[in-house]
């Protein structure tokens, strides 16, 4: 039996989860992996009624630092400023560190994985809840060159998004849905307008094609713009909505967003529903594969920090439980110079688009419109047309288009919108890559 000494920063839910889990499973964990995870030193702002499994308790960060007993920090206080100065803090020291703050991964990984305590830090908890995306990367796959990756990584927007899809509501009652069940907070912005999914997109990028961690250079768009309409629409026409990252490896460069998308019906991603978490991946030799499970969740979390604890525990040499690793992943970045990891401009973007185009009920309005796409070259694959609601002056026209340029479809649409018979904001809503 070995034995390995963890210092828990933080006593949140997730903490908490781990705690539960390390005394529920403490015989079950030691009997496959002959290791011993005591956990010696907790380490939060205030006490709780929690069992620590025996940890002593102080409210001084430091102390698990300077705690000579504690072989691993688990750094579990979320924010930003504050975790990084633990996280390397505890790294200066020559502790290990597992993390599942992926605000602090995505601005500072290239520092904190840099050189040799890059193989001392683990952080799958920090994408993707329990799903092993992070190991599957750096492991499994490591062999593989990646054409495209898409991901529901963020649990709140998924859950959002099915429940208007399956009771038709509001975008507002849906959020205060949400908020009253837990899965966002009295500030939903993080969620809802893309932030988080934007620090895992950008942890994904970093392992899966090799690019620097620059989070700030992802595009980002939330889901506060779509309606009920939106979501049946897109259902006629054989498609869900879905807030996607999207990772795509073209000639001339390296997609990087994350936003809604329509995602057809066929696609094993458009059947994640709730606060499940997916990731879909195209692989040259592995081939097309879905990771799915929950993203979210105490114990689920929970799960895969733990699993880091055992990964960098597994060694006394920690390079070789991380083979990917710092060196993998510095050796990639020094490379992003060049045009293979080089992040494309959003106008660069081609896409198909869905459109809503509120217009008046006059006749010779769909001609005007048909006029404009056609005058861009933008041809049209499917086209919707409803009657005016009682009450309503008002009528929509959806379109589905064929894949087009970003910039083209922005000027497009302000053309659109200049006609005197639209009178309102066109939505669009990019079509999820098949390809």
């Amino acid at each position: 039996m070995r034995k390995v000494r963890v210092g828990i920063a933080g006593l949140g839910t997730v903490a908490q989860g781990v705690l539960t889990l390390l005394g529920r499973n403490h015989q079950l964990i030691l009997e496959r992996t002959g290791l011993s995870i005591d956990v010696v030193r907790v380490a939060s702002r205030r006490a709780k009624e929690v069992d620590l499994l025996g940890a002593d308790f102080s409210t001084q960060l430091s102390d698990l630092v300077t705690d000579e007993r504690v072989d691993i920090v688990l750094e579990l206080i979320g924010g930003e400023q504050e975790a990084h100065q633990l996280i390397q803090d505890a790294l200066a020291a020559g502790k290990r560190v597992v993390t599942a703050n992926k605000a602090v991964i995505a601005a500072h990984g290239n520092t904190l994985l840099a050189g040799d305590q890059g193989s001392r830090l683990a952080f799958e908890a920090a994408v993707a809840g329990a799903i092993p995306i992070v190991d599957a990367l750096q492991r499994s796959l490591v062999a593989n060159r990646f054409r495209q990756l898409l991901g529901i990584i963020n649990g709140t927007c998924n859950y959002m998004l099915t429940t208007m899809e399956l009771e038709g509501i509001s975008f507002d009652e849906v959020l205060a849905r949400a908020q009253s069940l837990g899965y966002a907070e009295a500030d939903p912005s993080f969620d809802i307008e893309g932030i988080d999914a934007a620090h895992k997109l950008t942890i994904l990028l970093a392992l899966a094609f090799g690019a620097r961690f620059e989070f700030d250079k992802i595009f980002v768009e939330g889901i506060a713009h779509i309606t009920a309409d939106d979501i049946r629409y897109a259902a006629e026409l054989g498609y869900r909505i879905k807030h996607l990252g999207i990772a795509r490896q073209r000639q001339s460069g390296l997609e990087a967003r994350v936003h809604c998308a329509l995602v057809a019906n066929d696609s094993l991603l458009s059947h994640v529903d709730g606060v499940a978490n997916a990731v879909a991946l195209s692989a040259d030799a592995a081939g097309d594969m879905l990771l799915s499970g929950p993203g979210a969740g105490a114990e689920a979390t929970a799960s895969a920090a733990v699993a880091d604890i055992i990964a960098l525990a597994g060694s006394t040499d920690t390079r070789e439980t991380s083979p990917q690793g710092a060196e993998a992943i510095q050796r990639d970045q020094d490379n992003s110079t060049s045009g293979e990891t080089q992040l494309l401009a959003m106008d660069d973007i081609e896409s198909a688009y869905y459109l809503r185009i509120p217009t008046l009920d006059r006749p010779g309005v769909f001609a005007k419109v048909a006029a404009i796409l056609s005058d861009s070259n933008i041809s049209i694959e499917a086209v919707i047309q409803k009657e005016v609601k009682a009450g309503k002056e008002e009528v929509f026209i959806v379109i589905l288009t064929d894949t087009v340029a970003e910039k083209m479809m922005s000027a497009t649409c302000n053309a659109l919108g200049e006609l005197e018979d639209v009178v309102g904001s066109i939505v669009s809503i990019r079509v999820a890559p098949t390809d």
